[in-house]
C-alpha cells in the first residue's frame, strides 16, 4: 500500500509527497522537506506524523491556517481522498493498493486486482513518473538570457508557469519575468492572442498597475518582463492570515478599494478589461498607496475555463469565488467593465470578512451560491464599518451587471466620497 500528497493547485501543482515511516514537514523553508514555493504558506506550516500504521496531519501554529475538505483542523487523521489546503497550495491525500502480479498462464477474472495488461501497468508508470515533474521545463531557465534579462530564482509558480527574479543586464535592474508553460508557445491561436494583449498593455503606465518592460517569445516560451514590487506580497497573503492576526481595518480596505478603482478606471477608459481581479493578482508594497494591480489581460490572453474543476473531486479553483455570475457561463461569457466591478467588490469583501462573498466545497455548488444566493452582509460577519459602505458593496456584487455602477469611475467616486467624509487619506 503506497501513501502520498499530491499537489492539486498552486505554485507547485503536479508536485508527488511519499509518505512512509518519517514525519514530512510542509512549509516554504529550505529546511522542510517539501521547500514550497507558495507565499502563502508559512516557513513550517505543518507535518504529516506516521501514528500506528496511519498518518495525522497536525498544524504548526501556521499564520493562515490548515485545512481538510474545508474545515480548518488543528490534527486531523488523514483519509484517503482528503483534500487539503495550506496557504492557496491545494493537496490531496492518495491511498494505493499494491497491485500483484500474476504468474504467466494464470487465469484472472476482468477487472481483477493484478489482471491489468503489462501495457495498462507501464501507462500507469509513465504518467506517475512525468506527474513528479510537471515543471521540469521550467528547471533549466535559471541562467538564461531572454532578450537582455537574465533569468534567477523562481519566485512563485501558477497554472499558467513561473514568476523569475531576473535582471535587466542593460539597466542593471532587477525585475520580475513571467514565463508561460510551453504549451501556450506551441498554440499559435494562443500565441497571436497574447501578442495582441501585450500590445495593448506595454504602453500603459499607472501607479496601481504593475508596469510592463517587454514581453516576447523564445522557443516555445511566451514570456513577460514587469516590475519587480520589493517587499511586495499578495492581497491573498493578507486574507489568509486574518484568521489569526485579525482583519485589516476598513479604512484600509476603503483605500485598497480607492487605488485599486483609479487601475480599473484607467484600463477600462482604453477598453481594456482584467477578467481576473482576485487576492492573488494585487500586491501590496511598502506603503497602501504603491498597491499594484497585476497580470492585466493576461487573463483574456490565456482563457482557461474559471468554473473547471482543480480536483475529481469537484474542488473549485481559488479565483472562481471572486467571479460574477456571467463569467460562470463558460468560453461563450460576455465580459465588461461591470465584471472587473464585481471581482473588486468581492475581493474588498473577502478582505473586511476574511473571506469571498461565496464558499463552497465543490464547482458546482459554489457556482449554484454565485448564480442564485446573496452575499453575507457586513454586518452579519462582525465587521465595524459605516453604514454607507454596505449598499456600495452590495451593488458591486448585484447579480445582473445592469444593476451594478456603470463604470469603475463611479464606483472610484463612492469610496473616494466614504474616505472624504471619514477624513481617510489617500
Amino acid at each position: 500500500m503506497t501513501k502520498k500528497l499530491i499537489v492539486l493547485a498552486g505554485p507547485d501543482e503536479g508536485r508527488i509527497f511519499p509518505l512512509g515511516t518519517e514525519v514530512l514537514l510542509l512549509g516554504r523553508s529550505r529546511a522542510t522537506d517539501t521547500h514550497l514555493l507558495d507565499p502563502h504558506v508559512s516557513r513550517v506550516h505543518c507535518q504529516v506524523l506516521p501514528e500506528n500504521g496511519k498518518h495525522v496531519l497536525v498544524d504548526f501554529d501556521s499564520a493562515g491556517g490548515t485545512f481538510v475538505n474545508g474545515k480548518q483542523v488543528n490534527k486531523h487523521e488523514l483519509k484517503a481522498g482528503d483534500l487539503i489546503r495550506i496557504g492557496t497550495t491545494h493537496l490531496q491525500f492518495v491511498v494505493e493498493q499494491a497491485i500483484r502480479p500474476v504468474a504467466p498462464g494464470a487465469g484472472a477474472p476482468a477487472g481483477a486486482a493484478g489482471a491489468a495488461p503489462p501495457s495498462a501497468r507501464t501507462a500507469v508508470r509513465t504518467k506517475t513518473k512525468h506527474a513528479e515533474k510537471p515543471g521540469a521545463w521550467a528547471e533549466a531557465l535559471p541562467g538564461q538570457v531572454f532578450s537582455h534579462y537574465k533569468v534567477g530564482r523562481p519566485l512563485a509558480r501558477s497554472h499558467t508557469g513561473y514568476i523569475f527574479h531576473a535582471a535587466d543586464t542593460r539597466r542593471n535592474l532587477p525585475l520580475a519575468l513571467k514565463v508561460l508553460d510551453p504549451r501556450y508557445g506551441k498554440d499559435e491561436k494562443m500565441v497571436k492572442k497574447f501578442v495582441d494583449a501585450m500590445k495593448a498593455v506595454l504602453p500603459l503606465r499607472h501607479a496601481n498597475l504593475i508596469r510592463i518592460y517587454s514581453a516576447g517569445r523564445q522557443g516555445d516560451h511566451l514570456w513577460v518582463a514587469m516590475e519587480y514590487v520589493k517587499a511586495g506580497e499578495s492581497l491573498a497573503a493578507v486574507i489568509g492570515r486574518s484568521a489569526h492576526a485579525g482583519r485589516p481595518d476598513w479604512r484600509v480596505v476603503v483605500r485598497l478599494g480607492v487605488y485599486l478603482a483609479r487601475a480599473l478606471d484607467y484600463a477600462h477608459q482604453k477598453k481594456i478589461y482584467h477578467q481576473n481581479v482576485t487576492p492573488q493578482n494585487i500586491i501590496l508594497g511598502r506603503q497602501l498607496p504603491e498597491t499594484k494591480l497585476a497580470d492585466l489581460m493576461l487573463a483574456n490572453a490565456l482563457y482557461e475555463d474559471p468554473t473547471a474543476p482543480i480536483s475529481a473531486a469537484g474542488t473549485p479553483s481559488e479565483a472562481l469565488s471572486y467571479m460574477p455570475p456571467e463569467r460562470t457561463d463558460g468560453p461563450e461569457a460576455v465580459v465588461d467593465a461591470r465584471t472587473d466591478i464585481y471581482s473588486l467588490a468581492a475581493t474588498l469583501h473577502a478582505v473586511l470578512t476574511g473571506r469571498p462573498p461565496f464558499v463552497a466545497a465543490t464547482t458546482r455548488e459554489l457556482i449554484d451560491e454565485i448564480r442564485l444566493e446573496c452575499a453575507p452582509s457586513l454586518k452579519s460577519a462582525d465587521v465595524e464599518a459605516p453604514e454607507e459602505l454596505e449598499p456600495i458593496l452590495r451593488r458591486a456584487l448585484a447579480k445582473r451587471p445592469r444593476d451594478r455602477h456603470e463604470s469603475a469611475k463611479q464606483l472610484l467616486r463612492e469610496l473616494e466620497a466614504i474616505a472624504k467624509a471619514h477624513t481617510i487619506p489617500l
